[in-house]
């Protein structure tokens, strides 16, 4: 999609739980995106083409893509909120992805095996991926801080 074809209506969100470990978060989030668009390909091919993935060439020939041209803003907040933004944007449906306590530590297989044992209700989440029009999504995130 060309640069001058981008929605800036649309925007990725990025909500994490507030003092999270640096390393944690940045392994929390890079989660979430790597899910949330691997989500969008599988079950709303549309919206991929709203991400607007660009090509990004140097001065000296060399591609750094792709980039998307949108907004990636990262938040933060209490995981009350988390849980609730997780809800409100599945019961406003929106693309959503999120990461939890449970899947960390061990093996994937461990991991699983503890997100099965484990009610929703008891999930410690990390974080919550968020993609939608600024309409939908700006209520829904906004008693959230800007990541610090």
């Amino acid at each position: 999609m060309a640069s001058e074809q981008v929605d800036a209506e649309y925007k990725f969100v990025v909500a994490l739980k507030a003092k999270l470990d640096r390393g944690v978060a940045a392994n929390a989030a890079s989660h979430l995106c790597l899910g949330l668009v691997a989500k969008a390909a599988a079950e709303r091919p549309e919206l991929v083409q709203r991400m607007s993935f660009l090509q990004f060439p140097d001065a000296s020939g060399n591609d750094h893509s792709p980039v998307s041209g949108l907004s990636l803003i990262a938040l933060e907040g209490r995981p009350a909120w988390l849980r609730k933004l997780r809800g409100e944007a599945l019961d406003s449906g929106l693309l959503c992805t999120d990461f939890t306590a449970q899947m960390t530590g061990g093996s994937y297989l461990d991991q699983l095996d503890r997100m099965k044992q484990t009610p929703e209700s008891d999930l410690d989440y990390y974080g919550v991926a968020v993609f939608g029009t600024r309409a939908d999504v700006d209520p829904l995130t906004k008693k959230f801080s800007l990541l610090r």
